[in-house]
């Protein structure tokens, strides 16, 4: 401990552990020193220690598991999400089904499709009126009875409706791009912004997400040519994914 930096104990003590963390002298699922050891080796009272404590649960960086003790959380993401490997392919039926497959995963997910219109939001992505026709489903996705990630998606009733793909998850064919195959709209391409932020409660809850975890918001867009078929809002906690982009470069011209 420096009594003379000024730096209350508290964040020195985090700091150190910190420090320890991020360098790999303790690893997930390694078990912190207890309190009382803290405060004999730190050399300050139990309230300083709980305080730092505090300061790593709020960075994500460990979990309390009650009657056991703090434990360092695995930093490293459980599931990389490369777009070439979702894309490179025509699709003929859920990605995400498919990326969970490929990675030993049983994949799963629950929705609910509703009849609505769009907000102005959405209507700016879709090129619709807002006010319009939209069918929204609301999804969260589970990777081997874990949830992975929250989606919702919508898609102009003037494009579906009286289709067999009206409602997204009742007819026979499933994904974005093998159910537009199948009424002839065929998509071009797919833009995805990425960005992270704080987890909403409601997101945090039914994604589980642990104090102090960062969510990855995903705006997803399907096309065809200059219109969009469909757009999505997608969530997933950050210590759960990479996103991995390859990004194709046009062969060198002819000199």
């Amino acid at each position: 401990m420096n009594n003379f930096s000024g730096r209350p104990a508290y964040l020195q003590i985090a700091d150190d552990l910190r420090s320890r963390i991020l360098d790999g002298a303790l690893r997930g699922g390694d078990k912190l020193p207890t309190e009382n050891e803290m405060m004999t080796d730190y050399g300050v009272s139990r309230i300083v220690v709980r305080q730092a404590i505090d300061v790593l649960r709020s960075e994500g960086l460990v979990v309390s598991q009650r009657g056991r003790g703090v434990f360092v959380r695995d930093q490293q993401p459980r599931t990389r999400r490369i777009l070439g490997d979702l894309y490179h392919q025509r699709a003929t039926g859920s990605p995400f089904a498919a990326a969970a497959r490929a990675v030993g995963q049983v994949p799963e997910w629950e929705y609910q499709s509703r009849q609505t219109t769009a907000p102005q939001a959405v209507a700016e992505r879709l090129g619709i009126e807002p006010g319009a026709d939209v069918m929204r489903t609301h999804y969260r996705f589970f990777a081997d009875d874990q949830p992975v990630m929250l989606s919702t998606s919508y898609e102009a009733i003037e494009l579906t409706g009286g289709t067999a793909i009206e409602q997204p998850e009742a007819g026979p064919v499933k994904g974005v791009v093998a159910r537009m195959d199948s009424i002839g709209v065929h998509i071009t391409h797919v833009v995805e912004d990425v960005q992270a932020r704080a987890p909403r409660p409601y997101e945090a809850e039914a994604l589980e997400v642990p104090a102090g975890v960062p969510v990855l918001y995903v705006e997803r867009t399907y096309y065809q040519g200059q219109r969009a078929v469909e757009t999505a809002d997608i969530v997933v906690s950050a210590d759960r994914y990479t996103f991995s982009y390859a990004v194709p470069i046009p062969e060198r011209a002819a000199s």
